[in-house]
């Protein structure tokens, strides 16, 4: 576990909005998020780290195969919440599946935040791709560490980070009324 200076003391972080500051606190200025949603996390870091700039990846389409999406409709709402929740900010939306917006981001980042399709493989994949987009030095996180019934994330992640020796950080998440809060979140740093 990660102890992170935050004023005059040391703590452990207990949520994601600790993450974004955190992500701030390093000069972090470029970024992704994968599986936006209605953009609460996106807003979030945007609010926290100044000037940056971030991709916005979802391809906002219900699909086999994804344990989290509801019909079209409910899409097609949270399409609308994040670009209306996003307008001010530095962001560009790539409406594509996770893997097919690789091509569109042509630099590197500074961190990737994965919260898209939770299934095992389909996180296994962000990771080993995604990755591959951050610089070296860099961090990759993501949402939802959890066991629970139709996600593989935590056990993506833990296969990944002990195949490739990667000490693994953990956000407990908080008890909170609100799912994105109380849920764990998970961080490395990118070495090589």
């Amino acid at each position: 576990m990660i102890v992170i200076r935050f004023g005059f003391g040391y703590r452990k972080m207990k949520n994601r909005t600790e993450l974004a500051q955190y992500f701030a606190k390093l000069g972090f200025k470029i970024g992704a998020e994968v599986g936006v949603a209605d953009g609460r996390y996106s807003e979030i870091l945007c609010k926290n780290i100044l000037d940056l700039k971030l991709y916005c990846i979802d391809p906002y389409i219900t699909y086999d195969g994804n344990s989290q999406d509801g019909n079209q409709q409910e899409q097609d709402k949270c399409e609308r919440i994040a670009k209306r929740r996003l307008n001010k900010f530095n962001v560009t939306f790539i409406k594509e599946f996770s893997i097919d917006a690789l091509k569109y981001v042509n630099e590197e980042l500074d961190f990737v935040y994965i919260d898209a399709n939770h299934k095992f493989d389909f996180v296994m994949e962000d990771i080993i791709k995604w990755s591959c987009k951050v610089r070296k030095g860099g961090i990759v996180s993501g949402h939802d560490y959890w066991s629970i019934r139709d996600f593989g994330v935590k056990e993506a992640v833990d296969v990944y980070t002990k195949a490739h020796h990667i000490k693994l950080n953990i956000i407990e998440g908080e008890s909170s009324r609100r799912l994105s809060q109380a849920a764990p979140n998970w961080w490395f740093i990118k070495c090589s």
